[in-house]
């Protein structure tokens, strides 16, 4: 029986080691640097240069539980209905901006181009949640 527990220890071990190394992607994710495939929300319009922003990648349902994670004005705020322009580069898909959380409401389309662009209007310090349609 102590050899089979110590097998299935070492089976667990072994597949969590897989399941860290499957996602290095999501390693990147939240660590507050603008890289290639992530959308990057920023707590100022494109008028105000520089400002602090938050990186997401693939979804997030909520942006009232993250905060601006890099610095200049705005690091440490929530982003939810805090951001006013947004930016995203690399080959993926362009990224989806939700009034509402869990993708509710109007959304708009994000050119991932690599571009620093202000949100519509209606969106300015509105955004909820975030994805990116596949």
């Amino acid at each position: 029986m102590k050899h089979v527990g110590a097998k299935l220890a070492g089976v667990l071990l072994a597949a969590g080691a897989v399941a860290v190394t499957a996602t290095p992607a999501q390693a990147a994710y939240d660590d507050g640097r603008c890289d290639s495939g992530e959308l990057c929300m920023y707590y100022h319009s494109t008028e105000y240069g520089a400002s602090s922003f938050r990186d997401y990648y693939d979804e997030d349902p909520s942006h009232h539980d993250d905060v601006f994670l890099s610095s200049g004005a705005g690091k440490g705020q929530v982003v939810g209905n805090n951001a006013s322009s947004a930016k995203c580069a690399g080959t993926r898909y362009n990224y989806a901006i939700f009034f509402n959380s869990n993708f509710q409401g109007q959304r708009h389309n994000h050119t991932c181009d690599g571009v620093r662009r202000n949100t519509p209007g209606w969106l300015q310090n509105n955004n909820a949640s975030s994805y990116e349609p596949y």
